[in-house]
């Protein structure tokens, strides 16, 4: 079903990467890394869905999405960036959700990371954080964002990556065998990974490479 919402307000993470605080319609309930449906009701896009997922925690009083906006896609995403308080969007029920096993390591692709900001915020609410790290991929540091919460929430546990640039503060690298073998020393533990297509497949293919239980893998697209 679908519910109609308000936007509260709209903020940049950075040049492409949004924060949308939404109405919450009552009685709405969803859990940390659920996803939803998201539509605009705008000439040429009445049939385009996206899939986006909750990013705020499961209690706060609004919804709130992060989402990356691609001005050359010509489709939801694009419209996005040029959303403003208390235009109106559509969102379904939620579904879906990412299958904690316990603590381990997050390695997302840039917006990638969506489902994790929930678990984690929820994971440190409840005192649970211990135990888990976050690798972040970006190609840039432009392309990154929420490093100080993730650094404040991991401290040490938090690696920014960078595939295309050196940085301070960065790790260099792409997400293949040789970079987790040097900076993963246990793949005993559950693993959990999100991005596009081919990084999750890398991710993947990578892990069960260096003796990862591919029952302890969860994969997000």
């Amino acid at each position: 079903m679908d519910n109609a919402v308000h936007i509260i307000k709209i903020e940049a993470l950075n040049h492409n990467v949004v924060r949308l605080m939404l109405e919450r319609p009552a009685g709405y309930v969803f859990t940390a890394g659920q996803a939803i449906d998201f539509k605009l009701e705008r000439p040429g896009l009445e049939d385009k869905v996206s899939a986006f997922t909750f990013t705020g925690l499961a209690t706060d009083p609004h919804l709130e999405l992060t989402i990356k906006c691609y001005p050359d896609h010509h489709g939801i995403t694009e419209q996005v960036a040029a959303l403003k308080a208390g235009d109106s969007v559509l969102i379904s029920d939620p579904f879906d959700t990412v299958a904690l096993k316990g603590p381990g390591v997050f390695i997302a692709g840039g917006t990638g990371v969506t489902p994790f900001i929930a678990v984690l915020r929820q994971l440190q609410v409840e005192g649970k954080l211990a135990g888990n790290a976050l690798f972040h991929f970006n190609k840039t540091k432009v392309d990154a964002f929420l490093v100080d919460e993730f650094t404040a929430m991991l401290g040490r546990d938090f690696h920014g990556v960078l595939s295309q640039e050196d940085a301070p503060g960065f790790l260099h690298g792409a997400v293949n065998a040789d970079f987790l073998r040097t900076h993963i020393h246990d793949f005993r533990q559950p693993f959990y990974t999100c991005g596009p297509e081919g990084f999750v497949l890398a991710v993947k293919n990578a892990l069960v490479e260096l003796g990862a239980d591919s029952e302890l893998i969860d994969v997000q697209f």
